[in-house]
Parts: C-alpha cells; sequence; structure tokens
C-alpha cells in the first residue's frame, strides 16, 4: 500500500522579463535589470505560480519566505486557511522599520520632489528608526499609534511647529507604506494625535511679529556690528522687511532682480516661478543693497568665474535651483541665516529670519489705521501659491480685518444717487 503523499513546501522565485529587457529570456539573472519577481512551485502541497508585486530582490525573498510559512501578502488569501483562501491576512510581508525607511527615501529621490522636501522627509524618517532601534521595535507592522504617541513625549523639547511637521511627515511615510500593502493601517492615522509642545523657556509657536520698538532696537544694533558684517547683515534685514522674502530668496537675491523702479522682481526657490507681485522697496532698502560690492551677481556672496550661470538658468527655467549645487547653496543659506540670528541675539529681541516675513505681512494688512492692506496681493507678494495660506497664517492676527476691509464699500458712488430715501409709512 502506497503513503500517502506528504504536503510539499517548495518554491523558487524568478524575474518574469519583458520583452525589451535586456536580458529577456534569462530566468536565473536575479541582478541585472528590475523586472518583476515572480514565484512559483508548491506551499503546502499547493500549486502556486504569481508575481510577487516588486522589483526588489530582498522584499522578494521576504515574501517567499512568508509564503512558505503560509502568510500571502495579499488581502483575503492564505493557502494556509481553511478553504484555501480564506483566512484574510493584512500585510505582504514582515518588513523592518529600516527597510520601509530605505525604500521610501529612494523613491523620494527618483520622483519629483525638491531637494527641501527630500530633506525633511529623510529626517523625519530616520530621526523616528533611530528611536524605534533604541526601542527595540523592528517589523513596520508592529508599530500602532501608542509607538507614535511615545516617540513625541521623548521629544518634549521639540516646538509645536516641529513636531507638526514631524507628525505630518510620518503621516505621508505611513500612508506610503499602507499603499505598498505592508501595513493595513497607518499608526500616524489617530487624530488624537495633536502635539502641543514647545522649547523649554521659549514662547510660543503663534507668528508674533517684531513690535515697533523692537525693530527700533534692531535698527540700532546693526549700526554697531564690525565692519566686515555690517553691511551685509542691514541689506539682509532690510530686503527681508520690506518684502516679505525668505531667508533662502533674500541669500540668492540677483543684483539684476532689482528692477529701475525699485521692485523685487525674484524667481521664488521654493516654487521655482517667479513672484506674481514684485514688491516695491523702499529707498533705505534700496540704499543698503547699493553698499554692497557692485561686482556681484549676487548681492551676499562673492562671484564666481563662471557667474553661477548653470544655476541661474535652472532656476528660470523652473528645475530645481540646488541640484548640483547642494553644497554652497546651503552653506551660504546657513551664513547668511546665522548673521541674521547673531544680530537678533544681540539686540535680545528673541525671534527669527522668519520673523521679518511675519512683520512685513502683519503691517501691511494693518496699514495705516485708515488704509488696510489687501490679502490677495499680499498673497502675491509672499509667493504664496493659494490666498488661503496667507489667510490661514495672518488674518487672525489682525483685529478687526474684517470689519476694516468692509468700510471700504463707504467709497463707492454711483452717479444719479440719491443722498437719501423717503421711507414710505
Amino acid at each position: 500500500m502506497a503513503l500517502p503523499r506528504m504536503n510539499q513546501t517548495k518554491t523558487h522565485i524568478y524575474r518574469r522579463h519583458a520583452t525589451k529587457c535586456p536580458i529577456f529570456g534569462d530566468t536565473k539573472d536575479m541582478t541585472h535589470c528590475e523586472c518583476i519577481i515572480w514565484i512559483r512551485g508548491k506551499v503546502k502541497g499547493k500549486a502556486i505560480r504569481d508575481s510577487l508585486d516588486t522589483r526588489a530582490l530582498s522584499t522578494a525573498e521576504q515574501r517567499q519566505r512568508n509564503l512558505e510559512r503560509g502568510i500571502d501578502w495579499r488581502p483575503g488569501r492564505n493557502p494556509d486557511g481553511p478553504d484555501g483562501g480564506g483566512l484574510h491576512v493584512i500585510t505582504k510581508g514582515n518588513e523592518t522599520i529600516e527597510y520601509a525607511a530605505h525604500e521610501f527615501i529612494k523613491t523620494g529621490k527618483n520622483g519629483n520632489l525638491t531637494t527641501t522636501t527630500q530633506t525633511l522627509y529623510r529626517r523625519a524618517v530616520l530621526n523616528f528608526t533611530e528611536w524605534a532601534n533604541t526601542q527595540e521595535i523592528t517589523v513596520l507592522a508592529n508599530l500602532d499609534s501608542s509607538h507614535i504617541r511615545k516617540y513625541f513625549e521623548s521629544n518634549s523639547h521639540w516646538t509645536r511647529n516641529t513636531a507638526q511637521s514631524r507628525l505630518i511627515e510620518l503621516r505621508v511615510w505611513f500612508h506610503w507604506c499602507k499603499a505598498q500593502r505592508w501595513i493595513a493601517h497607518a499608526p500616524t492615522f489617530d487624530r488624537t494625535l495633536n502635539f502641543t509642545s514647545k522649547k523649554k523657556g521659549g514662547s510660543s509657536s503663534t507668528r508674533t511679529p517684531f513690535t515697533p520698538d523692537q525693530i527700533k532696537v534692531i535698527f540700532q544694533t546693526i549700526e554697531t556690528l564690525p565692519d566686515e558684517s555690517r553691511d551685509m547683515t542691514r541689506g539682509l534685514v532690510y530686503l527681508m522687511l520690506f518684502t516679505g522674502m525668505r531667508i533662502s530668496d533674500a541669500t540668492w537675491f540677483e543684483r539684476s532682480y532689482l528692477t529701475a523702479e525699485g521692485n523685487a522682481d525674484y524667481f521664488v526657490i521654493k516654487t521655482r516661478v517667479p513672484i506674481a507681485l514684485p514688491p516695491e522697496l523702499q529707498q533705505p532698502a534700496i540704499d543698503a543693497l547699493n553698499r554692497l560690492p557692485k561686482t556681484r551677481v549676487y548681492y551676499f556672496h562673492p562671484d564666481r568665474e563662471d557667474d553661477y550661470a548653470m544655476a541661474r538658468q535652472q532656476l528660470r527655467d523652473g528645475q530645481e535651483f540646488r541640484k548640483g549645487w547642494e553644497n554652497l547653496y546651503e552653506r551660504r543659506v546657513r551664513y547668511t541665516t546665522a548673521l541674521v540670528t547673531r544680530l537678533l541675539e544681540l539686540a535680545g529681541v528673541g525671534g527669527t529670519c522668519h520673523t521679518f516675513r511675519d512683520t512685513f505681512a502683519i503691517n501691511y494688512l494693518i496699514g495705516d489705521g485708515e488704509t488696510v492692506g489687501d490679502i490677495f496681493v499680499l498673497s502675491k507678494m509672499l509667493g504664496h501659491s493659494d490666498v488661503k495660506i496667507t489667510d490661514q497664517h495672518y488674518m487672525k492676527l489682525v483685529p478687526g480685518y474684517r470689519e476694516k476691509m468692509s468700510k471700504a464699500t463707504r467709497r463707492l458712488a454711483y452717479k444719479g444717487l440719491p443722498t437719501r430715501l423717503t421711507v414710505a409709512s
């Protein structure tokens, strides 16, 4: 009597090459192309032949091991289920947090993200990965909202803005992991995760402009700076204060951007487009810029033999300005930021480079008491992609703004309009 055959489990993986693949037909070559990897064989005696839905060899090998243990990465299918597919398995495999971080960062590099955005995501993801290692959490699917909460509690020194930014960046990462079907639910999905931490002894993250007295102190402090940094610091402060520029745009402000009429008609580095409405510089700001060497292409750093021609053309073509210039770009922005930060420390007024942008915006909206600024115009001068961004940042900080704007209807005049109408009794 023949013994019954035991359920066999034996599989192998291979690449199913596209016809245009240079090694088409060689299914054993797994390293010289990125065609989709497939699996075939038997799992518990049941034949299997299917795509592993990945090009990464390490991921394919992990999914192969999972399948041989009876775990399928596809929802609703599991060869070890009572009916061969009745058990709903959530994840594709036991991907580690480090692997998920690496794949996410690699995707960002291959995508259409700016260098700054890539840096922000990489910093957030790698920082979380390092923390997870200290907690001996290695598998992505084992994370839940309690871990996220504990992670932020361990970084209670962060300002509110920093915490909120990191939370948003982690949400993007986990949402991406969910799209890969590595997890069923993003651990950051919990909407009660709303962090309000701030630096010890620091101020709230609310946008607060410099007061007139603080501005006066800043102006006075500039004139006490050493000769080698005074003109550059003055030029940076005046430029940001009268245009609302970001420190990056001010750092790379070209001499050609200043028009004959005194407008700052520049390309915004963050969005890679010309400013929609060039703000007009007041004479003190123009004078401050004119005190800098007149031979420079950029006001705030020395020239090069090539006059930065490639970088300037990239920006004008709507390309990534920093591509190929990362080290120089970051070094110059750090230098100008340090100049302004040092000035604020000496003046004892607090704030950051961005506070000058907030000061410009809020003072523009407040106006002179009688006439107030138009938020739509401000949005264009700040380079915001949507007026809603400007509204969200600044409207709540200007008391009575809507009421003052409404009073503008008093100036409406129509020919032949009677001054008063008699109301019938």
